[in-house]
């Protein structure tokens, strides 16, 4: 009788290509009649509210950029906790950070901070943060995870990725960091897509707006000039009548004055376009205890999950005013791409994010090709550093 054989072991994923299966989350169907508590109060939830669930639960980040191993020593990830009010509504739980923190000290913000040697994923990144900052359990069962979304680039030359989980756990109770944390509260999430606010203002508030904005130049490469129509060569020369052109003569000469040809040709030159990044700002109704704005990436990240989860655009501009081009021209956006800033960033040395691939042995990884196209620069850009690891100090530095 022939031995049996021994059954095969599963092969060990070394490098991390394939993660497991994880469970997804049952939103619980809408039961006016149920009368059973369910966990994290979902049997309270709104039908707005569930939907939000389901598309959060439902969404896949786009696949990362392969022109550029991002060093895990830039890596950074924030928790976007989210859990059910009294009223079926879903709110985002926020902190303030403590007044004696070197960096952001008072500003408001969500649990993350950079990745550790000892986290494996992302995800563990967040956890661990919330975990040490607030309190909240890395127990994926109280609060499991929704979805992930794309990195967000900040100026400190951080790629930032949100991770964004439910808390089911209604009998969980903060536990801050006083040496990170001042104080914790919670803001509508649905808030971050209008104008309005969704608590009645205070009396030294009655005239500030909820939600503002401000615009600043991004000083990396401009936005390509657009070429000038062609025109006829027996195209007569344009008259300036009364401060308007006129395409036709007019009886009365005097009236008449032509237009300088230098001055016209210098005119029609084209343009570049300076690249814009806006800064969003809603208040909290907390301010005269202390509590700053939501403002700057908290907002931008804030801004985007809601959009995914409620499907729907805010009632205001998310990015600067593109009437720059036409609705014919298919680049439509005056803001610059996560790509494009971390692009700039690589070529503008000193930069932390190259040093960071020098030490981790990732440079020689890097598209430099596509590093320039996505900024539309010439191969004679490229930067270059001396064998002795010294670094160009001819770039051109730039805020971000």
């Amino acid at each position: 009788m022939p031995e049996k054989s021994a059954p095969k072991r599963p092969t060990r994923n070394l490098l991390g290509y394939h993660r497991k299966q994880q469970s997804k989350l049952r939103i619980p169907a809408a039961n006016p009649n149920a009368s059973r508590l369910a966990p994290g109060n979902l049997n309270l939830l709104t039908r707005e509210s569930r939907e939000c669930l389901q598309n959060l639960a439902r969404y896949h980040a786009p696949k990362p950029t392969s022109w550029l191993p991002v060093p895990r020593s830039r890596r950074a990830a924030v928790l976007v906790a989210l859990f059910v009010g009294r009223k079926g509504d879903l709110y985002v739980l926020l902190s303030r950070r403590a007044s004696t923190l070197r960096s952001f000290a008072g500003d408001t913000s969500l649990p993350g901070g950079k990745m550790d040697p000892e986290d494996k994923t992302i995800e563990d990144t967040a956890r661990r943060e919330a975990f040490e900052e607030i309190g909240l359990p890395a127990d994926r069962k109280k609060a499991p995870l929704l979805c992930i979304f794309e990195p967000f680039w900040v100026e400190k030359q951080l790629v930032v990725t949100p991770v964004v989980v439910l808390i089911l756990d209604t009998s969980l109770r903060p536990i801050l960091n006083r040496s990170e944390v001042a104080s914790l509260f919670s803001h509508p999430l649905a808030s971050f897509l209008s104008s309005t606010p969704p608590f009645p203002k205070e009396p030294e508030l009655a005239e500030v707006q909820y939600h503002t904005y401000q615009d600043y130049d991004w000083h990396g490469p401009p936005i390509p000039a657009k070429e000038p129509k062609s025109k006829s060569k027996n195209s007569a020369p344009r008259l300036l009548r009364s401060g308007r052109r006129s395409r036709s003569r007019s009886r009365s000469m005097d009236y008449l004055v032509p237009i300088d040809p230098t001055e016209d040709a210098a005119s029609s030159q084209p343009r570049a376009q300076k690249r814009k990044l806006r800064m969003h700002r809603f208040l909290t109704g907390r301010e005269a205890g202390g509590i700053k704005p939501v403002y700057g990436l908290t907002a931008a990240i804030l801004i985007r999950v809601a959009r995914v989860g409620y499907n729907r655009k805010p009632d205001f501009e998310v990015e600067p005013d593109n009437s720059f081009y036409s609705e014919q021209e298919e680049s439509l956006s005056l803001t610059p791409t996560t790509d494009m800033r971390i692009a700039w960033a690589l070529l503008n040395r000193p930069s932390p994010i190259y040093d960071a691939l020098v030490e981790e042995g990732l440079e020689a990884k890097v598209n430099w090709g596509r590093v320039r196209r996505i900024l539309g620069l010439n191969s004679s850009d490229k930067p270059s550093a001396s064998r002795s690891g010294q670094r160009n100090t001819g770039m051109i530095k730039a805020k971000l």
